[in-house]
């Protein structure tokens, strides 16, 4: 099972990433020969690595190639039709590729009776929550905390000449690492992000010569840092009592 679901995830990466020249991403979108070209590629692929099994699962192959095809052209009318961002675009085609590959898997193999114990235990949805407030819980408290600095036209002015979330996407990734950092026992992981995001804010403080934009700055980053570390240690004790 594991075998054959890694071996259609890698036809796809290697069809998707490896063998599709960007070109063929742009042009694909007005001429139906380069998607063509593209599935033609998957096809390619996938017969190679399932040389030895084509008599038993072709059905499957040809299921995905045949679902490949339609994600992909639902990509392109999402692109144009509703003018999604790239991102969007990417994430929504590729998140509708694994679904396939893996409900593929599942009604060729079946769902593995020991997984339902597995995904429901204790240390699972520690998890799922240590990454739900780590993720979804922490922005929206920082951004309630702060909101009544917000309000102030210097920190409005600031926020204008910086990119769209990414101070709340840099903050979400660096508390998932301190959270990963706690749980591999890496403290000096920890002091070395905090080190390195002091040293690339250092020149923005410095030349800011604004008093109030340095303590929202060091207040944001402690607050981030403070609520990171009670995650993660608030993960790694219930880890430890809990399961």
């Amino acid at each position: 099972m594991i075998v054959f679901f890694l071996k259609l995830f890698l036809a796809h990466i290697m069809g998707d990433f490896l063998f599709q020249p960007r070109g063929w991403v742009e042009k694909r979108k007005y001429n139906v020969g380069y998607l063509l070209l593209h599935i033609a590629v998957h096809t390619v692929l996938l017969a190679i690595l399932f040389i030895k099994e084509l008599s038993v699962h072709w059905q499957a192959l040809l299921f995905v190639i045949c679902s490949h095809l339609v994600i992909d052209s639902f990509k392109i009318w999402m692109e144009r039709t509703l003018n999604l961002k790239p991102l969007s675009a990417f994430l929504i085609d590729q998140f509708l590729h694994m679904l396939v590959l893996a409900g593929l898997t599942i009604f060729v193999f079946g769902f593995p009776s020991d997984w339902i114990p597995q995904l429901l235990s204790v240390k699972t949805m520690l998890y799922v929550i240590a990454f739900l407030l780590t993720t979804c819980v922490s922005p929206i408290l920082l951004n309630v905390f702060f909101s009544r600095w917000k309000q102030e036209k210097e920190m409005q002015t600031k926020e204008v000449n910086s990119l769209v979330d990414a101070g709340m996407l840099i903050g979400i990734m660096e508390r998932l690492l301190i959270v990963f950092f706690i749980q591999i026992s890496f403290l000096s992981g920890v002091g070395f992000l905090l080190a390195a995001k002091s040293i690339f804010r250092f020149g923005d403080l410095a030349n800011a010569k604004d008093t109030k934009f340095t303590e929202y700055v060091l207040l944001g980053t402690l607050a981030s840092f403070m609520l990171a570390i009670v995650i993660g240690y608030g993960l790694l004790l219930s880890l430890k009592h809990l399961t």
